[in-house]
């Protein structure tokens, strides 16, 4: 008895039984035990691989897709040569023939050039445009397509000019022009600046709405692009001068701006106080003053 106990359980044979069967009790039970935490392990890690695969396709499909250029399917302003060589046998212009180009310097040239055919008056826009082409060149190389956005940008979407007329002091009548040129819309309603001084014309107003197209787009917010102002000197003009100026030109310019379609800005020459009087006369011709929970001519 003592050997048959010992050789099965390879515990020494005591002579208390209770003692004896526990141990015998484990070693008889011990292969069938490792068998099954074995087994245990299998499962929980093929469950935990299960819940690992379930929760990648969950996201991959719940999460939203970046944002590609919206003129190309790839990323950033790079592209394979197949589409850059199919869009860059495609003509800039086609006024006088076929006009393409090969690089992307050609492609600023071009523009810088058509813009000089069309205002080559406006000296200040011209600028304006040669600084930007020669920046954007690089971007013309890689990925021929957005020279022809370029070109759609060259031209303002609406551009307003209208006659603001206002009495002084005296008595007299007096006349200024108001402009307003929305540039664009691409990103969302039109905001921009507006700015009074003898200095502000057509030239003036155009070259900063396209400058404001890039600054508003690198805010980060969904803002258009939009310039106004008027010839006007304010700093030799009373207070009641100043106020009655910017009633009148708002009267006029209340047509074309609003809550989320045009925001004007403080610019040169238009403090806090101009703008009080201009939110104050747009007050009193319309009703909406407010889009979103957000006061027009706010700034907070």
């Amino acid at each position: 008895k003592q050997e048959t106990a010992t050789k099965r359980t390879n515990v020494p044979y005591n002579n208390n039984r209770s003692i004896n069967r526990y141990y015998i009790t484990i070693q008889l039970y011990k292969p069938v035990y490792l068998q099954y935490t074995m087994l245990v392990q299998t499962v929980r890690r093929t469950a935990l691989s299960h819940r690992a695969v379930a929760a990648r396709a969950l996201l991959s499909t719940s999460e939203t897709p970046k944002r590609t250029s919206l003129i190309t399917k790839e990323e950033g302003v790079h592209q394979t040569m197949k589409i850059s060589k199919s869009w860059r046998n495609k003509p800039l212009f086609r006024r006088q023939g076929d006009v393409r180009f090969k690089t992307g310097l050609e492609a600023s040239e071009l523009l810088v050039g058509e813009a000089m055919r069309r205002d080559a008056h406006e000296t200040e826009f011209i600028d304006s445009i040669q600084s930007t082409m020669q920046c954007l060149s690089p971007i013309f190389d890689r990925n021929p397509k957005y020279a022809f956005v370029a070109k759609q940008l060259m031209e303002p979407e609406r551009y307003i000019q209208f006659r603001v007329a206002w009495i002084d002091d005296v008595g007299v009548v007096r006349m200024n022009r108001g402009f307003r040129i929305q540039y664009s819309s691409s990103l969302g309603p039109y905001e921009g600046a507006i700015h009074f001084g003898t200095h502000v014309n057509y030239a003036v107003v155009k070259a900063l709405g396209f400058d404001t197209v890039f600054s508003n787009a690198l805010t980060g917010f969904d803002l258009g692009a939009a310039v106004g102002g008027s010839d006007f000197n304010p700093f030799d003009k009373s207070e009641a001068e100043m106020q009655r100026f910017c009633q009148s030109y708002m009267t006029e310019l209340a047509k074309y701006v609003g809550p989320g379609t045009d925001s004007p800005w403080m610019g040169m020459g238009v403090g806090e106080k101009e703008m009080g009087y201009l939110y104050g006369q747009y007050k009193r011709i319309n009703t909406k003053t407010s889009s979103m929970g957000q006061p027009f001519l706010s700034f907070s």
